[in-house]
């Protein structure tokens, strides 16, 4: 199954654009979940969500709707995964609120996080080894051969991007496959056209179990305009494939 959906849903600059007029705040993730079947949880990297409002995000939101979760910044930025208890806690909080909705946690590393066997051995030790465990570099030391192999063999799944100055390329790890899409070459801004739209589509690998593709250049209308478009983009090869 193919997921396209925005890194995040709070943008008080999506009022009255992606948003109705009047609707109120509160019930934003619900009027979203009618149009995309999937969000990141972005707030989550700046601070530890309450229980309550994770419960109100699992009921608000219709039954097959997932939730990618973007771990505490204070794991990977502060202590940069040297405490399993941390991530243990925090993830089992989300496990707990958010339980079959919870799809992903999105682990995602500094541009100052450059690639060495220590810090991959340090990623795969402290990481639980699990598909679902999406692992994010901002570095371009990251695209090598050893990362692939090694995440491969340990099921952490590599997080395709397109970001300013990196020159990357999809790796594949798991059966699983995610891709963010950050604006180029405007970080948080700068929209995608059809011809770039369809490049993602591409990289998308043909015997891939499940697909997660989020738009984070959410600063103004381009995420949930390109998101949109995205899912249009897909619909239509579905289409060419089953009818020729």
């Amino acid at each position: 199954m193919i997921r396209v959906g925005c890194s995040g849903f709070y943008y008080p600059n999506w009022r009255n654009q992606f948003y109705p007029h009047g609707l109120s705040q509160k019930d934003w993730l619900s009027y979203y979940s009618l149009i995309f079947p999937t969000v990141e949880l972005n707030g989550t990297f700046y601070r530890i969500p309450k229980s309550s409002d994770l419960k109100r995000y699992f009921q608000v939101t219709p039954d097959d709707f997932t939730f990618s979760v973007k771990m505490s910044r204070y794991i990977t930025h502060v202590q940069r995964l040297t405490s399993r208890e941390s991530i243990t806690d925090f993830q089992t909080l989300l496990k707990d609120n958010l339980q079959n909705k919870l799809q992903y946690f999105l682990f995602q590393f500094p541009a100052s996080f450059h690639y060495s066997e220590e810090n991959l051995d340090r990623i795969v030790t402290h990481v639980p080894n699990s598909p679902n465990n999406v692992v994010e570099f901002r570095h371009q030391s990251w695209w090598n051969d050893d990362v692939r192999k090694i995440l491969t063999q340990s099921a952490i799944t590599f997080v395709n991007v397109d970001y300013p100055g990196l020159d990357s390329y999809a790796i594949n790890t798991s059966p699983l496959f995610y891709l963010r899409l950050h604006g180029n070459p405007v970080l948080f801004t700068s929209s995608y056209d059809n011809a770039e739209l369809e490049k993602f589509r591409l990289q998308i690998p043909d015997d891939a179990t499940s697909v997660n593709v989020y738009f984070n250049n959410t600063m103004n209308a381009a995420g949930y305009e390109n998101a949109a478009q995205f899912m249009g983009v897909i619909s239509q090869n579905l289409v060419v494939n089953k009818y020729g």
